[in-house]
């Protein structure tokens, strides 16, 4: 009895964080408790483990049962889903899960149906894949399955359903009958779905990420769109059920991009200023009585392929290497140096458009490091996209041509002396303006 007042009376006097522990009243076994429970709050928010052992373990059973029911298979590495993955992949910004793996699944069955089940593991079902139009639409269904892992929202529904203690989750220890019921309520939430907010999260997460990795988030709001058109068929379509589409979910989708481009906006025409006050710079440095009369004297024509260059250009045939590239040349001139090839797109199965390419080749460049300038050139009958790239003090221009709603692509590279780049650039924008698809 001496000793249990004893320890009322000492704690008595204590305080913790500011807070009299005279008004709790608490004993030396509550005070114990509260302490380790802070501390390991502490301890848990400095974790850096993407995925906890209790997802992984749940993952794994439900994969189990999956593969009991459904034939699965894992992506080709050449295959447009496994690609999109790791494009997307690798533009994941949150600390905890950029290093991680994620894992596409293929399940051959009809079911129009995706979904996430823990530890990176994604599945996707054969019936909605054969829905699927574009590579955007495709990232889009990717980017939202990989948000609710990023946004952890599986962990979070245990945590909710199961009341799980700090120290369950960090000691990992948990009985076979929370195994058990863990799978159950991962299931469960499997077949009911995630709340309204937790795919609202999954939505925005995907748009972001999808921005970041060169694809048009509209591929999102298609991709609704599909299982709406398709939400007669209720046998198959699995995915309404577990994901609900309302209209106002397409809707705040639609004002969410286009706040999000509209802000991309701003920032490209900011670093196209920064790009053209550096180009501005180096212009006043040239001599301003040197002549800029723009030449094109010689000829191009092969294949079908037609324009105009300055005779002081040397172009130089390359060997071709890859099936899908009809002809490679290098360029060779005073201050400037470059390659030109044409390319069959329908002898690809990944990049297969101008814009696609265009797009790619800027993020790549943006992530070395660079200044990218990214425009597109109006022409009524090709598409024509441009990149402006400065790295290191040197100027390159990129071009991506194509004919509208055709299959192959001109693709014209420039690495141009800086100190002679008004007289070039000019030269390449009149090259440019020249170059006919026969």
């Amino acid at each position: 009895m001496q000793k249990k007042y004893y320890n009322k009376y000492i704690l008595k006097k204590l305080k913790i964080g500011g807070i009299g522990l005279k008004k709790l009243n608490l004993t030396s076994k509550k005070l114990f408790t509260l302490i380790i429970t802070l501390f390991l709050l502490v301890f848990l928010s400095l974790s850096t483990a993407a995925f906890s052992n209790y997802e992984k373990d749940v993952a794994s059973k439900l994969y189990k049962n999956l593969e009991e029911e459904y034939e699965i298979t894992e992506f080709d590495q050449q295959s447009l889903e496994y690609k999109t993955l790791k494009k997307l992949e690798a533009n994941i910004i949150n600390r905890k899960f950029k290093n991680e793996e994620f894992k596409l699944h293929h399940i051959d069955d009809k079911l129009i149906n995706a979904y996430y089940i823990g530890d990176g593991n994604i599945m996707l079902f054969e019936g909605l894949l054969q829905k699927l139009k574009t590579e955007d639409q495709l990232a889009g269904l990717v980017a939202h399955e990989m948000g609710h892992a990023v946004e952890e929202h599986l962990t979070e529904d245990l945590e909710r359903n199961m009341s799980l203690s700090i120290l369950n989750i960090l000691f990992n220890h948990f009985t076979e009958n929370d195994y058990q019921l863990m799978t159950n309520i991962a299931q469960n939430l499997i077949a009911n779905g995630y709340s309204r907010e937790q795919e609202q999260e999954s939505d925005i997460y995907a748009v972001d990420l999808m921005l970041r990795s060169g694809y048009d988030p509209d591929g999102l709001i298609e991709l609704m769109k599909i299982f709406k058109e398709n939400s007669h068929n209720v046998k198959l379509l699995e995915f309404t059920q577990t994901h609900p589409i309302p209209d106002s979910r397409i809707d705040y989708l639609r004002e969410y991009i286009a706040e999000k481009k509209s802000k991309s906006t701003v920032k490209n025409k900011e670093e196209s200023r920064e790009i053209n006050e550096a180009n501005q710079k180096t212009t006043n440095q040239e001599n301003s009585q040197e002549d800029l009369t723009v030449n094109l004297d010689n000829v191009f024509k092969e294949h079908n392929i037609l324009f105009s260059y300055p005779k002081e250009w040397t172009l130089k045939k390359e060997k071709v290497l890859q099936k899908e590239v009809v002809f490679k040349y290098n360029i060779e001139a005073d201050n400037l140096s470059g390659g030109i090839q044409l390319e069959d797109l329908s002898q690809k199965t990944f990049m297969q458009t101008a814009k696609k390419q265009f797009i790619y080749t800027a993020i790549t460049a943006e992530e070395n490091g660079a200044k990218v300038k990214k425009n597109n050139i109006e022409n009524k009958k090709l598409d024509i996209y441009q990149i402006e790239i400065i790295q290191d003090n040197q100027l390159f221009f990129e071009y991506f041509i194509s004919e509208k709603n055709e299959q192959q692509l001109l693709k014209l590279r420039f690495e141009i002396n800086r100190a002679k780049q008004n007289q070039q650039t000019k030269l390449i924008d009149r090259l440019i303006q020249t170059i006919r698809f026969q």
